[in-house]
């Protein structure tokens, strides 16, 4: 029997329910050839501050109504998105626990400048990856299939924001402030249990 292909979309540092998906299964495959979603985590990272809330959107040329495919989408520098993002990410996180230990490391994205959004995407999981020291394989798809067919599990456009999910519960930095938020972005995670969340997800 073959083994069951898990189906993802490509986000920009991924959900922590994508993650979750992404540890506990073997058979990733990662879609390129789908036309760009609006309003998804594709380029959008949601992180909690001090108020509530917080989500960093990455300009993409031709805005977010435009009809390109996955792989194909550009990132827009007319404005300095990166240094607006990480400062808000470290004011987020500078005072959680794993910051001091991780921070660096991720700094380096926002300092490099991808012509091309996925390939941003996929360095942004492969440095989660580095920093888990989580030894995972994946492909990215090889066509578009609206519904595959046979030993696949379709999990695009499922990580919605407001969508629950049976996730793990741990301590945010905010959260005496605006209560426990959950499915945020791997980087709230990241900070705030360091790579004990692991064994959290696969759990």
């Amino acid at each position: 029997m073959n083994e069951n292909i898990v189906l993802l979309e490509c986000e920009n540092f991924p959900c922590i329910a994508w993650y979750q998906m992404f540890l506990k299964n073997e058979n990733i495959q990662i879609e390129q050839h789908e036309y760009f979603v609006r309003t998804s985590f594709r380029n959008r990272t949601v992180i909690a501050g001090p108020n509530g809330l917080v989500t960093l959107s990455i300009p993409l040329k031709g805005g977010r109504n435009q009809k390109n495919v996955m792989k194909d989408i550009e990132v827009s520098y007319d404005e300095n998105w990166q240094a607006v993002h990480w400062k808000t990410i470290e004011s987020c996180y500078r005072r959680s626990p794993y910051y001091e230990y991780y921070a660096e490391e991720i700094k380096m994205l926002f300092e490099k400048k991808h012509r091309f959004l996925m390939d941003y995407n996929l360095e942004c999981l492969q440095m989660v990856n580095q920093l888990l020291q989580v030894k995972k394989e994946f492909v990215l798809t090889e066509k578009y299939d609206k519904t595959p067919l046979g030993n696949c599990t379709d999990a695009r456009n499922t990580f919605e924001e407001n969508r629950r999910f049976e996730l793990p519960n741990y301590i945010q930095v905010f959260q005496d402030r605006i209560g426990f938020k959950s499915n945020l972005s791997i980087l709230d995670m990241l900070f705030c249990v360091g790579k004990p969340l692991i064994e959290n997800l696969k759990s």
